[in-house]
């Protein structure tokens, strides 16, 4: 492991980093709770910061909070950062919610048809489960449907690229490119069905809590006191908080964390270099 005096930032790590550094104060001064999530936890564990690789930051806050924070950090951010959700009329298509810097460029090369994407902070709710065993498998199948179907509205936007997927996956998306299955549904009505059943069950009551939007689905659910009051990790040049029990979210997610992936560009994303002055191609 390489001592963080060693390591560099690279371009888009750079922007990336200043915007969790405009955000953070924020979330701080309104005591908004909120948690390293995903390769943002892993990165913190493994690398005190940022995987050398990576060209984001994910973060969870608990949807009631969620809500209050998309309310009201629009009007805390400088001109060149800007709130996105699907809600906007931005054409942001995902179900969880951006800070993005307009200035700066990601390109998308995963999907069917490349595109560009504003650089990125990814801000997941993080949301409630059911207490009873059979309930909960109904609400995740439920879910999991719904997700499917909005995946599928989408498609020409998904990354087909990504690493690891399972074969269940594969086997939809084969047959929605020899079919067209699913390609003229509203992904706009997917995803408020997504927001209603996702709201369903309040993440303080809860036993168990999920990100179910991010890229590992359920292996993203876990039991609510794993998450706790949260615990600060070091990142970079300060600290930002995770579960109280990483190590137990970090193995039921990845196993071997501390072994470091072949492919290391899950997103299928460069940065588009042209944007640094604040041009984009």
């Amino acid at each position: 492991m390489r001592k963080k005096d060693e390591q560099k930032l690279s371009p888009v790590q750079s922007i990336i980093w200043d915007i969790m550094k405009e955000i953070k104060p924020y979330l701080e001064a309104q005591e908004i709770p909120y948690y390293m999530l995903g390769g943002t936890l892993l990165g913190a564990v493994r690398h005190q910061g940022f995987i050398p690789w990576d060209d984001d930051i994910d973060i969870g806050i608990p949807r009631r909070y969620y809500e209050y924070f998309l309310r009201n950090i629009g009007r805390k951010l400088p001109e060149h950062l800007k709130l996105r959700t699907f809600r906007d009329g931005s054409g942001h298509h995902y179900y969880f919610a951006r800070i993005v810097d307009t200035r700066y460029k990601m390109r998308r090369t995963g999907s069917e048809v490349a595109r560009d994407e504003e650089v990125w902070i990814d801000i997941f709710p993080l949301d409630g489960m059911p207490r009873t065993p059979v309930i909960r498998r109904l609400h995740m199948f439920r879910l999991l449907a719904v997700r499917a179907l909005y995946h599928i509205a989408c498609f020409d936007k998904v990354n087909l690229k990504r690493p690891g997927r399972p074969l269940s996956e594969r086997i939809i998306i084969k047959f929605v490119q020899l079919t067209g299955f699913g390609r003229t549904l509203d992904s706009r009505k997917q995803l408020e069905k997504l927001d209603r059943l996702l709201k369903k069950y309040p993440y303080e009551k809860s036993p168990y809590i999920v990100n179910c939007m991010g890229q590992y689905k359920f292996r993203e659910m876990f039991p609510r006191a794993y998450y706790g009051k949260g615990k600060q990790y070091p990142f970079e040049d300060t600290t930002l908080p995770g579960p109280v029990l990483a190590d137990k979210v970090l193995r039921q997610m990845y196993g071997d964390y501390m072994k470091e992936p072949e492919n290391k560009n899950a997103h299928a994303a460069v940065f588009v270099e042209e944007s640094i002055d604040g041009k984009s191609e």
